[in-house]
């Protein structure tokens, strides 16, 4: 188990910012926890001096807000995949995709802990709400000591300071995945997310780089006991069309 020698629940995000600043000691966010408390607990975290606990900062508001003059749903980082998959605005958002999604994540119990700023952070290669939130077009607001900045998922670098939030466009008419999996319990090993939006698609894949990407892109699939690199890539072609299908019917 991990010995911590630090724990810290600040109550607002400047707090948060200043704490994570600290040079005297290593200190790391946490969120929901579905991965860095394992990480501690197996000392697979190495250096780990203690964390700062984000669950006493107001960010998991699932609301409508108008950005650059265009309404979007904004998803506030600490909103955990139940809380998406039961707000109303969130759930019926591109046909239900962001439920299907959260499904395909993982079991309730990992939905109840798993937050919209962990998924963005963590950026699993099968993630299928990372890849659901590229297909969406999605935002990514974060704060740091410089202030506020937006950034499209799809340009997502480095992260400075905190992701407070996902912003996400609410004119998506429909949305579709396809996948394929050991079981339909399973992660997939490759999955093709698409969203429709007026005479617009966008695809994005699951499981064929090192995080979810926007189909056109690089593909650096893995080869492991789930799927060869091989088969990986040639599922993509199949998946897109099944997805596109799916979509535009």
């Amino acid at each position: 188990m991990a010995i911590l020698k630090e724990y810290h629940k600040p109550t607002s995000v400047p707090e948060a910012l200043a704490l994570l600043a600290r040079t005297d000691v290593n200190l790391v966010p946490l969120a929901g926890g579905t991965r860095l408390v394992g990480a501690l607990e197996t000392r697979t975290a190495p250096g780990v001096d203690g964390v700062v606990d984000l669950g006493g900062l107001p960010l998991r508001a699932i609301q409508t807000a108008i950005v650059d003059g265009a309404p979007c749903l904004s998803l506030g980082a600490l909103a955990t995949l139940t809380d998406v998959c039961e707000h109303e605005g969130a759930a019926a958002l591109a046909g239900g995709l962001l439920v299907q999604a959260a499904q395909g994540e993982g079991p309730v119990n990992l939905r109840n802990q798993a937050t919209v700023g962990g998924v963005v952070v963590a950026a699993e290669q099968d993630s299928e709400v990372y890849a659901a939130l590229l297909a969406l077009g999605a935002r990514v607001v974060t704060t740091s000591a410089a202030g506020e900045m937006v950034t499209p998922l799809a340009d997502l670098g480095a992260i400075d300071g905190l992701v407070t939030a996902v912003l996400l466009p609410e004119a998506v008419e429909a949305g579709a995945i396809a996948r394929i999996s050991r079981t339909p319990a399973d992660r997939p090993i490759v999955a093709a997310v698409a969203v429709r939006h007026g005479t617009s698609t966008r695809v994005a894949l699951c499981g064929v780089a090192a995080r979810p990407v926007l189909d056109g892109a690089p593909l650096d699939p893995p080869d492991d006991y789930k799927g060869s690199t091989a088969y990986r890539r040639s599922m993509v072609a199949v998946l897109r069309q099944r997805a596109l299908a799916e979509v535009a019917a």
